[in-house]
């Protein structure tokens, strides 16, 4: 081989190892961009969602955070821990409001370093609901507090949640204010306007970056939708029905089991979430077994009320808000007074109750769609208690079960009792 070949190959070596070392060397100077989607009701599970996602970002190394913010609102306190973990983290972040940062949003956009808007965002409405003076004066305190924290106009987002001030030609006395993107820009409420996420990033002054997401596995993301107002709502409702009617009606059927299931799956999403703590669920299990107690004891005494009392705060405080909790547990008791209402007024003779109630293990020469007129029953007939009337249950009288209500309190099973009253296919009975 001659010098000349020689020398040609050391060059093409050369260029070679010289495109490779370039390559690499834009690898590494790739950055790493962590999108964090926050486009939801702020609650606690939102705030250690956020924290989680932070950490994350942090052990990537990446370069920069941007929340991609979209929301109503929410917990005030869900919106203060959001706050303090953005405020507190190492990373470089980016509140984008790529539709709307309304009430506690407008506190989680405020807290990043920067905030850029779509060209169709709004930011502000961030009035307190309840709107007492001292919840108010607090969150504005919030709001003023890391305004000044991130170098911008305290008043401005004073007036997004106190109707009260007046900031003369921004703000009128007696309305919310409420910035579109172009008016957060000129305010300097915003530090400018991106179309989308990747015109944001260029903007920012990332040329050669990649985005990583911020994701939840499935647990969490039912857990949250499950702990949501409205559905944690209908569960409560659902489980107080299954349970009045499964405690009036002898047996264990299908009002038992959705019960359980729908406090179940209520006190687990909300202790997932956060909403809930142990103390909670042990509160309402206290009061669970207080009530039961209370069932095999005539009359109404101290075990039912504490019992119902723990419950009660055993619910309120395993949801996201005391708010949130009274609403759903008037709404409860409001469905369960109705149906009890039902029950009493109807009976439990219909085709329906007897098809849900496990009844099998009851034994009887007639089944419990026997008819009152069809067996000759009549005011003054004794008979026995075949289960416990709590006040309904089946009883037996010339051989035949029928389904039977109590006067008044429980009657244990194998007591006398005597018909006082027949209520269309109702048999009422007193213990003699």
């Amino acid at each position: 081989m001659g010098k000349r070949s020689l020398k040609k190959i050391i060059i093409f070596l050369f260029i070679i190892l010289l495109a490779t070392s370039n390559l690499v060397f834009a690898e590494a100077k790739e950055d790493t961009i962590y999108i964090l989607p926050l486009k939801e009701e702020i609650t606690k599970a939102s705030s250690r969602y956020v924290d989680q996602a932070i950490k994350e970002a942090e052990d990537l190394g990446a370069s920069h955070l941007i929340v991609d913010l979209d929301t109503y609102g929410g917990l005030v306190d869900g919106a203060e821990e959001i706050k303090n973990s953005l405020l507190d983290s190492s990373l470089s972040t980016t509140c984008y409001i790529n539709s709307k940062a309304e009430s506690a949003g407008v506190l989680i956009s405020l807290s990043c370093d920067h905030i850029y808007m779509s060209p169709r965002g709004t930011i502000g409405s961030a009035e307190t609901i309840p709107n007492t003076e001292k919840v108010l004066s607090m969150w504005k305190s919030l709001l003023r507090n890391t305004a000044q924290v991130q170098g911008r106009d305290p008043e401005i987002f004073e007036a997004m949640a106190d109707s009260q001030m007046d900031i003369p030609g921004i703000s009128p006395k007696g309305s919310l204010l409420n910035l579109t993107a172009k008016e957060a820009e000129d305010l300097k409420a915003s530090d400018g306007t991106a179309k989308d996420l990747d015109d944001l990033i260029k903007t920012l002054g990332f040329q050669s970056y990649s985005k990583v997401y911020a994701s939840e596995d499935w647990a969490t993301k039912f857990a949250k939708s499950i702990s949501k107002q409205w559905v944690s709502s209908i569960l409560i409702v659902l489980a107080f029905v299954g349970l009045v009617v499964e405690l009036l009606m002898p047996g264990f059927g299908v009002p038992g089991i959705i019960s359980l299931v729908s406090f179940a799956l209520f006190f687990g999403s909300n202790l997932m979430v956060g909403n809930a703590s142990w103390i909670s669920l042990i509160c309402f299990m206290v009061g669970a077994v207080l009530i039961v107690v209370e069932l095999f004891i005539p009359g109404f005494g101290l075990p039912g009320i504490a019992g119902i009392t723990l419950s009660i705060i055993g619910l309120a405080t395993s949801m996201a808000s005391l708010q949130q909790a009274l609403t759903s547990i008037v709404i409860a008791i409001v469905v369960t007074s109705g149906v009890i209402y039902l029950i009493f007024k109807f009976g439990l003779n219909s085709r329906t109750f007897s098809n849900i109630t496990l009844t099998t293990a009851i034994k009887g020469t007639s089944g419990p769609d026997k008819k009152v007129d069809d067996a000759k029953i009549k005011i003054g007939d004794r008979g026995k208690t075949l289960t416990m009337l709590r006040p309904y249950g089946f009883i037996e009288i010339n051989g035949i079960k029928f389904d039977a209500s109590s006067e008044s309190t429980f009657i244990d099973k194998d007591r006398t009792v005597e018909v006082i009253k027949l209520h269309g296919n109702t048999i009422i009975v007193k213990e003699i």
